[in-house]
């Protein structure tokens, strides 16, 4: 979470120090203008100085929990990243201010794409099915049934049908300093004329957001669906400006993305094993509680490790304490499975096996 919050500096204290006589100095003549410039801080240098408060700010992000089941983190390129333009924030002829208005989470104050505009997005994707079907590798594939499997139904649409995936906002997860400032030169009808710069607020370049998704397995399975999202992001881009480079992501998107997917199939993968593991584990305890003689409890427990597997095998028989003929029923039994003592050589399973017929005391 950033401190102090980005959001309350652009949007509360941005005005917080702007009085009456701010907006009435704006009316005064050019001459008392500039005597006034000279005696004390002027409206322009008071929101200038806030502006610059602003994209000033270093934050610091703390580990959060992953939402939803499918997820890709992607990071902004040259020249950043713009949202919520449309919001007013804009006094009137005050030069240095931030003339665009800035989209921050209510709770973190830090910049946030919408669930919508990511939604919104990749939606505007499906228009052109032959895109689609490029980015798929298949010429025949039905877009428009994808299409409503992921969003639901056409606007107007008589028939109400509800889509089955679900989008989230995508949050920035990088930290430092992550907005800065730009301009704009528009010359309006006179190309010759000098044009008055119009500053605005950015994300900055390098910054990463992670993007989070509840995705379910139908026409395409959630894997397939996360990898195409990464491309039409890394493609079309996001938030304003974006035919003019604003909004786009690193080319390593989809590789961020396909890394993601096999690191999320490797902790599925990672929990059945734990799983299986301590089903068996659970098995063989109920299992050893049944039998009254140590011997039988050992070959329970050594019976799937093979003669290479001789450092497990006594790493268990050691955690008994067995008299003379326990061992040597044990060693009738061992010599059968790992076979005889073997003679000295440098190699573990052999070095093991040997500490093993040492501790039943063979020679």
């Amino acid at each position: 979470m950033s401190s102090p919050n980005i959001g309350w500096l652009f949007y509360k204290g941005y005005y917080r120090n702007v009085t009456d006589d701010d907006y009435l100095f704006m009316l005064l003549s050019k001459e008392d203008r500039r005597a006034r410039e000279k005696e004390e801080e002027t409206l322009e240098k008071k929101i200038s100085k806030n502006v610059q408060n602003v994209i000033d700010v270093e934050v610091s992000i703390e580990d959060s929990q992953n939402l939803g089941n499918s997820h890709f983190k992607a990071t902004t390129t040259y020249p950043g990243l713009l949202l919520g333009t449309g919001i007013d924030h804009e006094l009137p002829a005050i030069n240095n201010q931030a003339i665009l208005g800035f989209t921050f989470d209510y709770t973190t104050g830090l910049p946030i794409i919408s669930a919508s505009s990511v939604k919104g997005v990749l939606r505007s994707a499906f228009k052109h099915a032959d895109y689609i079907q490029f980015l798929l590798d298949d010429e025949t594939f039905d877009v428009k049934a994808l299409e409503l499997e992921i969003f639901g139904q056409d606007n107007g649409a008589k028939k109400v049908f509800q889509g089955r995936d679900i989008f989230f906002d995508a949050l920035v997860v990088s930290g430092g300093k992550i907005l800065g400032d730009d301009y704009l030169a528009p010359h309006g009808n006179d190309a010759l004329k000098n044009p008055v710069p119009l500053r605005f607020v950015k994300v900055l370049p390098a910054v990463t957001f992670q993007f989070d998704f509840e995705l379910t397995d139908g026409i395409l399975d959630k894997e397939r669906k996360t990898i195409l999202f990464a491309q039409i992001l890394s493609d079309l881009g996001i938030g304003a400006k974006s035919n003019v480079g604003y909004g786009k992501f690193s080319s390593d998107l989809l590789s961020k993305a396909k890394l993601a997917i096999e690191s999320q199939k490797e902790e599925e993968r990672k929990r059945e094993e734990d799983r299986v593991e301590q089903e068996r584990a659970e098995s063989e305890a109920k299992a050893l509680e049944s039998l009254d003689s140590n011997i039988e409890k050992i070959k329970v427990q050594i019976k799937e490790f093979s003669k290479k597997e001789t450092k497990k095998i006594y790493d268990i028989v050691v955690t008994y304490e067995l008299d003379a003929d326990e061992k040597k029923a044990l060693i009738e039994h061992l010599h059968l499975q790992i076979g005889e003592k073997p003679a000295p050589k440098n190699q573990a399973p052999v070095k093991w096996a040997i500490k093993i017929y040492e501790f039943l005391d063979e020679e």
